[in-house]
């Protein structure tokens, strides 16, 4: 649902880059997210007024009285208004046509118009999977906070889950059922995002550069005992299939995941160990609680499976912290 431009603004550069930051982020962002990124300094209800103006402006969206009646929603959030997702088309010197009226047929068609020329806009959240969908902004942002403290770090590359919701691989792989028979099953990988982290120092030791990760992030609400079978199996496939190599160039990477509990964590280790035995090792654990509060990449709260002592995702970074 729109609103009637009830409030005079003069757009600012500070407003593109805020609508640009909730496309990176994969179409929503919570309020808290925002304020981190564009008013770190600033009093709350300093970003309130600005987004109130962007919403009312339709460059932004945020929960409807309806909306949050029908859903369970974890915290504030805020998304692209068909404004805002006309501004963003502008930015990538997209010609895209201006709705006539604004109705549900037209936003519609603009979706569409926007899809064909490769820009997802999310016209409101997943709401099913809103507190997943914020909890992997959370694991991106402390990837981004850690590469910012290391200077011989580059986040080289990062495709969040839009990415592989528009274009999703689809692989085949092969699991014993419980008669022990053989079953070949197709099905398609999305990861949570994929990303690559770039050491710059690495190569003057004749180590390799690059370091390809895949996210999982586990809100609890998968079946426990179908983990191993649909995911770790699925994503180890994924890892090893001409899909992932002509997708990203190589056969390598590492599943990272993030649960919200340790008894979560050792379940879902325990159950990626027993179905892929010797190949867990490229599995890795951690809990979103440390990865909020440690140094993602550098401080040791991964568990590789098949191990129990934590480790660094990365380990050995050259040179000192900024």
């Amino acid at each position: 649902m729109t609103t009637k431009r009830t409030k005079p603004m003069r757009f600012q550069e500070r407003d593109s880059q805020i609508i640009t930051a909730i496309h990176t982020y994969d179409g929503v962002l919570a309020r808290r997210h925002l304020k981190e990124m564009f008013w770190p300094e600033a009093s709350q209800q300093a970003m309130e007024r600005r987004l109130s103006i962007l919403r009312h402006n339709d460059y932004l969206e945020w929960p409807s009285k309806d909306q949050r009646r029908v859903h369970a929603i974890p915290e504030p959030v805020v998304w692209l208004g068909w404004r805002g997702a006309l501004h963003l088309a502008s930015t990538l010197n997209l010609l895209v046509e201006e709705p006539v009226k604004v109705g549900e047929n037209q936003l519609r068609k603009l979706a569409r118009n926007l899809r064909d020329k490769g820009v997802r806009w999310q016209r409101e959240p997943r709401w099913s999977q809103l507190a997943h969908d914020l909890g992997v902004v959370d694991f991106r942002l402390a990837v981004e906070r850690s590469v910012a403290q290391w200077p011989p770090l580059e986040l080289e590359t990062w495709l969040p889950e839009g990415e592989f919701l528009t274009d999703t691989d689809r692989i085949s792989f092969t699991f014993a059922d419980r008669h022990g028979k053989l079953v070949e099953k197709r099905r398609g990988v999305r990861p949570d995002s994929f990303f690559i982290i770039r050491d710059h120092l690495r190569p003057i030791k004749g180590a390799p550069a690059r370091a390809r990760f895949l996210l999982e992030f586990d809100n609890s609400t998968h079946p426990l005992d179908r983990f191993g079978k649909e995911k770790a199996l699925a994503g180890l496939a994924y890892v090893r299939s001409e899909a992932y190599k002509a997708r990203f160039g190589y056969n390598s990477g590492r599943w990272l995941v993030v649960c919200v509990s340790q008894a979560r964590l050792e379940n879902l280790k325990a159950q990626t160990e027993k179905v892929l035995e010797k190949e867990v090792r490229h599995f890795n654990f951690t809990t979103l609680q440390q990865v909020l509060s440690s140094d993602v990449l550098s401080a040791p709260i991964w568990v590789r499976g098949g191990f129990d002592k934590r480790e660094p995702l990365i380990r050995n970074i050259s040179g000192s912290r900024r």
